[in-house]
Order: C-alpha cells, then structure tokens, then sequence
C-alpha cells in the first residue's frame, strides 16, 4: 500500500511500524517521552532514505496531547 501524501502519528515504541511506514511513503510524526530515544529513532527513519520525520516530545497528559494536536495542526496546515 502506497501511503504518500499521509501524515501517521506513531509512538516511539513501534519504531518498526514507523520505518515501514516511511519506506511507503508517509509523513511520520514520532511522538514519545524520551528526546534522545525520539531523535535515535528519527535518524534510523532518515538514514534509510525514508524522509525526515517530525518528533514531538510528550508524556501523554491531556495538556501534552493538546499541544500535540497544535504542533501538528500548525507543521501540516495548507499553505
């Protein structure tokens, strides 16, 4: 399945489910607790020439996940 053009919110802890998502394609947000553990991940994603992913650094609190929604309502808002 060709998944270019879609925009896929993963946890960090399916990196897998990300990386094969990225290799068809997707815009890949990785959302997680840990900065450095998001930014290992990001890079695998980016050195296997899949694109850059976004991160978004969160512990899944309601305030988190509200500037989650604004972070990503504002990187993929239409020109």
């Amino acid at each position: 399945m060709e998944l270019a053009g879609k925009v896929v919110v993963v946890p960090v802890e399916l990196a897998d489910l990300a990386r094969r998502m990225a290799g068809r394609g997707a815009t890949v947000v990785l959302v997680g607790p840990d900065g450095d553990v998001l930014g290992r991940v990001a890079a695998t994603i980016e050195s296997a020439g899949a694109g850059r992913p976004a991160v978004f650094v969160s512990d899944g609190s309601e305030t988190s996940l509200d500037a989650l929604a604004a972070f990503l309502s504002e990187l993929f808002r239409a020109p």
